[in-house]
């Protein structure tokens, strides 16, 4: 038998460049950080961080407020209409700075025709954005 071949061993040939990496301690070593991390996380409560608002048990209960009248405003492609009566823009503008004095919270419904001019939109929201008043809907009347 001969004793310079060692059981297992390879002989390396001097020109190769290749290096044996062996993997399983590698493969080992990826597995313990795997548990490791898992656990240790701590994972975040999303639920624990919402602010949830809940009524007091202790408040009377208010009284309730009347809801505001719903105030209608009609663009049409021959005008302005300011609760079914027609008006011209000035009109419209003094109705709705009496209305911003009264209740800035009234709700208005702005009512625009298909046929309307798009700039009379833009006019009425100008209107109502300068008196303040933020309850406003616009729909599509026929």
């Amino acid at each position: 038998m001969n004793r310079s071949k060692k059981r297992g061993r390879r002989k390396r040939d001097p020109r190769s460049n290749e290096i044996d990496v062996p993997m399983a301690p590698m493969i080992d070593v990826v597995f313990l950080l795997l548990i490791y991390f898992l656990m240790t996380i701590q994972p975040v409560e999303v639920a624990a961080h919402l602010e949830v608002l809940t009524p007091s048990s202790d408040l009377a209960p208010k009284e309730q407020e009347d809801p505001p009248s719903l105030i209608r405003i009609g663009i049409y492609s021959d005008g302005f209409t300011f609760d079914d009566s027609t008006v011209n823009l000035d009109l419209m503008e003094s109705f709705l700075s009496t209305l911003s004095k009264a209740s800035r919270t009234q709700s208005v419904l702005i009512q625009c025709a298909v046929d309307s001019p798009h700039g009379s939109l833009i006019q009425i929201l100008n209107l109502c954005a300068k008196y303040t008043l933020k309850n406003l809907s616009v729909v599509s009347a026929n």
